[in-house]
C-alpha cells in the first residue's frame, strides 16, 4: 500500500511524513517544490502544481492508495482547488482520502471556513472514494495570537 502525503513541508504533513518514515511505511510526498521536501527513508517526493493543477495532480497521485489531504491555505479559490484535487484523486484511482477538516463543518456554520470544509467533505462524500475526516478545532501554536494588548482573547467562534 502506498500512502500519499500532502503538506509534508509544513507542520502537520511533515509530522505525519516523519512518523510514517519512522514506522517504515512507503510514502509519496506530494510537493510543489521537490527541493523543499524532507529527505526521509521510504519517502519519494513528487512535484505537482498544487491542488488546482489537475494535470500534474493526477500524474502525482497515480499508484497512491491512501491520501492524506491537508487542507489548502486560505484563499479566495481554496474550495475550487479542493474540488479539483478531489477530482484528480478519483481520476488517479486513489481509494481513500484522509482530509483535515474543521470541527462543526456544516453548510450553515457561522465560521466561514467551516462551511468551506463542509463543501470539501461533501465533494469527498460524492466522489465514490472512501474517506476519513479529521475535524480539528484549534492549533495551539496560534492561540497566543488571539490575545490582544487589552488582555482579551478573541477568535473565530460563533
Amino acid at each position: 500500500m502506498l500512502i500519499g502525503v500532502t503538506g509534508s513541508t509544513g507542520q502537520l504533513g511533515g509530522l505525519v511524513a516523519r512518523c510514517l518514515s519512522d514506522a517504515g511505511v512507503e510514502q509519496r510526498l506530494l510537493v510543489r517544490d521537490v527541493a523543499r521536501a524532507p529527505a526521509l527513508p521510504g519517502a519519494t517526493p513528487v512535484a505537482f502544481g498544487g491542488y488546482g493543477d489537475a494535470g500534474t495532480a493526477v500524474a502525482a497521485l497515480r499508484g497512491v492508495d491512501v491520501l492524506l489531504m491537508v487542507s489548502a491555505s486560505e484563499g479566495v479559490d481554496r474550495l475550487e482547488q479542493h474540488r479539483r484535487f478531489v477530482e484528480s484523486a478519483v481520476a488517479a484511482g486513489v481509494s481513500r482520502v484522509v482530509y483535515t477538516s474543521f470541527i462543526g463543518a456544516a453548510p450553515q456554520a457561522t465560521f466561514t471556513l467551516a462551511r468551506d470544509h463542509w463543501a470539501t467533505e461533501d465533494a469527498l462524500r460524492a466522489s465514490g472514494m472512501r474517506y476519513t475526516f479529521l475535524r480539528d478545532n484549534l492549533y495551539l501554536d496560534v492561540l497566543p495570537h488571539f490575545g490582544g494588548a487589552d488582555g482579551v482573547i478573541r477568535g473565530p467562534a460563533g
